[in-house]
């Protein structure tokens, strides 16, 4: 739907309110649940969901192309509505197969996204992994009532808002400077400069959460580090939904295999979050996290802009 050009701007209105979710939900749970039983937490939930699904029916066209051109096809000759109907049902049964698979096919043969695929999974991981040990921070350690404790989750808001809003027109500044360097030429590895802050954000946002925490400094060099690290966290996946975007004509199965290794690492993360803080507590939890992001995170923006280009290559190769 957007030039390359423009993709940064494209992702700050897509991500802007999705961002701010896991920001805005414990917020507003914390509250209900504090003031109202908890059983009013999945009412409400269904209520709102209720009402986004009508909204959207409504209000989002379709406006993935074969599908317009088929039905444009249709009204051009005059085809039925039975005969576009059966036309729809075949197309979806002979489609859905090969939608299913071509992700794991991206993700087995494709080197570009197995990279990708592992550092979006340890970044995932340890999003999710601080998401689940966070309300219990505030509440274990600084001793906050369920609604006070659920204002700290506004650092998180401000994280996602700046990786969003401020990373999305930076991308696209980079990406414009590197192509008018090129004399027009453009690339999917003009995205990895980019990516550049993000790891290194994110990593000392860990450390300045971790050890902030463990030493019970004021909130705010908490919510510092959280806002870091969450600034540099959602800005690596807006730059690497770019470059996806940008490489890959099945963007969605693209981003769906780079995505795998995330949620499965996303559900184990948090099982041994408790047991990790209480044996290393969050200074050097933190700090083992931050190393190993460190290792397997920093090196990104290199590997794309130096090998990008041959991964790309050897994955298209029959």
């Amino acid at each position: 739907m957007y030039r390359a050009e423009y993709r940064g701007r494209s992702l700050a209105v897509a991500t802007f309110i999705p961002y701010l979710g896991p920001a805005l939900g414990p917020i507003l749970g914390g509250v209900i649940a504090q003031h109202l039983q908890w059983g009013w937490l999945f009412w409400i939930l269904s209520m709102f969901d209720a009402v986004i699904l009508v909204v959207g029916c409504f209000l989002l066209p379709e406006c993935y192309t074969p599908p317009l051109l088929r039905h444009k096809a249709a009204v051009e000759h005059q085809i039925s509505t039975s005969a576009l109907s059966n036309t729809f049902y075949r197309d979806l049964a002979s489609q859905l197969g090969p939608s299913l698979i071509r992700p794991l096919r991206l993700l087995v043969y494709r080197p570009a996204i197995q990279v990708i695929a592992i550092v979006m999974a340890f970044n995932f991981a340890i999003y999710c992994l601080m998401l689940s040990t966070y309300a219990d921070l505030w509440r274990k350690q600084y001793g906050e009532s369920p609604t006070i404790s659920s204002l700290n989750y506004i650092a998180i808001a401000i994280g996602t808002v700046g990786a969003s809003q401020v990373g999305g027109h930076l991308m696209d500044w980079i990406y414009r400077v590197l192509r008018d360097r090129a004399n027009g030429q453009t690339s999917p590895e003009f995205r990895a400069p980019f990516l550049v802050p993000a790891v290194l954000l994110a990593p000392t946002g860990l450390f300045l959460y971790g050890w902030s925490a463990e030493k019970h400094l004021s909130w705010v060099a908490v919510d510092v580090g959280t806002a870091l690290f969450t600034c540099g966290s959602f800005m690596l996946t807006q730059g690497i939904l770019a470059y996806l975007l940008d490489e890959f004509k099945h963007a969605a199965s693209a981003n769906a295999a780079a995505r795998m290794l995330s949620n499965i690492l996303g559900f184990v993360f948090p099982i041994f979050a408790p047991q990790m803080y209480q044996r290393l507590g969050y200074g050097w939890g933190n700090s083992v996290l931050g190393f190993v992001f460190l290792v397997v995170g920093d090196p990104l923006p290199v590997v794309l802009w130096v090998y990008g280009g041959r991964l790309r290559a050897y994955g298209r190769k029959p």
